[in-house]
């Protein structure tokens, strides 16, 4: 049976589909502001006051996939010279909003939000070249079809998040509750035999999870007013990790079918440090980074509605196993760090500027185009403005450069129902985005 599984793209950070940069420059694990609902709970307290947060961060990307000829690769027919070798190519762009209410009086804070930190689109071009072939309509789709041809994937998280300052010791404490909202739509190309472009059809894949989660922090103002130091951690989905998305498989291929499945898939954990230092009132250093645990994405697996995914070490299953396929990904550990400042050249004005590196979580065996990654660096200008005694309004822009990779793929040594068409080829990315935000005291 043909199946698709979900891709997601990566718009805003080179590690697998996260896209936690709302905030800009003052999203990190000691900040003030109502982000720290998601970067670090404790830093509630560090806020003065009722506040209302409204966050839009709008970003492009632009990957390319230059594939040869692999040795597994099925035969193409001589009037389809070209099918499944070539350029493909991703243009897209994302919108994703963030909102924050946070309420601090004397030493505790409280706060609730609404925050998309893993998510994304996809969307290859067309290639005009078999846009009206009178055989294989398939290869229109590119390359790129076996493992990505359109899609969405966003997990969002409602969060309602509590801070303590422990009186006289500098000391806070914090604690959060996630309920996260799991959304997957993705079509791509299958066939019968590999990437066999003869019975070609198409596999459309819709699920949807609802799952929970918690994030729990400290702050510790070393020295007052001037520096401060933050460690958080936020778990996985269901804290031991595991997510179970339910919904349908649609497959055009030789003949509609369908069926009730569910996609079992996994987040990671993520623990996250900062430090934050004024050597004078018109001047902050900041230090930060992030250790993403994608070493618990290690499958996504889609079986009949009610079955688990019974796996052996190859790929295969065990007789009478209810797995219909499998996306082998076995991504490793990634880690962010970054480095900014801000300085107050007058009262009210604020110039912010920052640079940053990513590591990337995704190895060669399993890259392919529905989910490429890349290591990176990162270099971000921006400015944050007081509009009035309590309206404070930012925006910055952060550009991305991605190292090029050639890869080696190992998709198609597996057996079934993970093996998949081979993913070797030249890859490249390009991301920018703007970050926008208006802060509102009461």
């Amino acid at each position: 049976m043909g199946i698709a599984v979900f891709s997601s793209s990566a718009p805003v950070r080179a590690a697998g589909h996260a896209v936690s940069r709302f905030g800009g420059e003052h999203g990190h694990p000691t900040t003030d502001n109502a982000t720290a609902l998601y970067y670090n709970p404790a830093a509630l307290s560090a806020s003065r006051g009722t506040h209302l947060f409204v966050d839009g961060l709008l970003a492009y990307r632009k990957v390319t996939y230059t594939r040869v000829r692999h040795p597994t690769d099925a035969p193409v027919p001589p009037d389809a010279d070209g099918a499944n070798t070539g350029r493909g190519e991703l243009l897209d762009a994302l919108a994703s909003p963030a909102l924050g209410f946070t309420y601090q009086r004397e030493n505790w804070a409280v706060g609730v939000g609404f925050f998309t930190p893993f998510g994304g689109f996809n969307g290859f071009q067309e290639r005009e070249a078999f846009a009206n072939h009178p055989r294989y309509p398939g290869p229109v789709d590119g390359v790129t079809r076996w493992h990505s041809i359109e899609g969405i994937n966003f997990t969002s998280y409602g969060v309602l998040g509590l801070g303590y300052r422990l009186p006289d010791t500098g000391l806070s404490l914090g604690l959060s509750a996630n309920l996260m909202l799991s959304r997957v739509e993705d079509l791509r190309a299958w066939s019968a035999v590999g990437n066999g472009i003869e019975g070609e059809g198409r596999s459309l894949l819709e699920a949807t999870g609802l799952d929970f989660g918690f994030g729990a922090g400290l702050l510790y103002e070393v020295l007052p007013d001037r520096l401060w130091f933050g460690l958080s951690y936020q778990s996985r989905p269901n804290v031991s990790g595991g997510q179970r998305l339910s919904g349908s498989l649609q497959n055009d291929i030789g003949g509609p079918s369908g069926a009730d499945v569910d996609l079992l898939t996994d987040l990671p954990d993520v623990i996250r440090l900062g430090l934050r230092y004024r050597p004078q009132p018109a001047l902050e250093l900041r230090l930060f980074g992030d250790v993403t645990r994608w070493s618990a994405f290690e499958n996504q697996c889609i079986v009949l509605a009610g079955r688990e995914c019974a796996l052996e070490d190859n790929g295969g299953q065990p007789v009478g196993g209810g797995v219909l396929q499998n996306i082998a990904r076995h991504w490793r550990d990634s880690f962010d760090v970054r480095t900014g400042a801000s300085l107050w050249p007058r009262d009210g004005i604020e110039i912010m500027v920052g640079i940053g590196y990513g590591s990337s979580a995704v190895p060669d065996a399993t890259l392919e185009s529905g989910m490429p990654d890349f290591e990176n660096v990162s270099f971000s200008l921006g400015s944050r403005l007081e509009i009035t005694p309590k309206v404070f309004a930012s925006l910055g822009y952060t550009q991305m450069l991605f190292v090029p990779r050639d890869v080696r793929s190992e998709l198609s040594g597996y057996l079934p129902p993970t093996r998949s068409p081979d993913g070797s080829g030249h890859y490249t990315q390009s991301v920018g985005y703007i970050d926008v935000n208006v802060d509102v005291m009461f």
